[in-house]
């Protein structure tokens, strides 16, 4: 996904506030899990049947000022029993890395207890594994 820094995300200092990056994940993360999903398959997504993130991390690398163009991009790095880890990387047009970060999402059912990934989840997960 490709992006354009906009004044609104930088701080008095002129670079990016650090929950931007959580916003640009969270933005790469539903455009991968989107792209992944088989049509056929789709993921019925409610509130007996969803995922939760548990955990997010952001490793900042060189600060992006106001107009800088980036590409951000999320994969599956992991595909566990009852969840998975999305990796992410933020980096400029010349492919320098600016940001890397990871989250973890655990599947869950009304109750909010884990409980294993539905198998069309897996198979599109598993499918999509390490593809950047």
């Amino acid at each position: 996904m490709r992006e354009r820094v906009r004044s609104l995300d930088t701080d008095s200092q002129g670079i990016v506030n650090n929950a931007k990056y959580f916003e640009l994940f969270q933005d790469a993360r539903l455009d991968h899990l989107q792209e992944i999903q088989d049509p056929s398959s789709p993921w019925q997504l409610g509130p007996d049947n969803s995922f939760v993130l548990v955990t997010t991390t952001c490793t900042y690398r060189s600060p992006l000022r106001h107009r800088d163009e980036i590409i951000v991009r999320a994969w599956t790095q992991e595909v566990g029993e009852k969840s998975f880890v999305l990796a992410y990387d933020v980096r400029r047009l010349d492919d320098s890395v600016v940001a890397e970060g990871s989250s973890v999402q655990v599947w869950i059912d009304a109750g909010g207890k884990a409980v294993p990934l539905p198998g069309n989840v897996r198979r599109a997960l598993e499918a999509s594994r390490d593809s950047t």
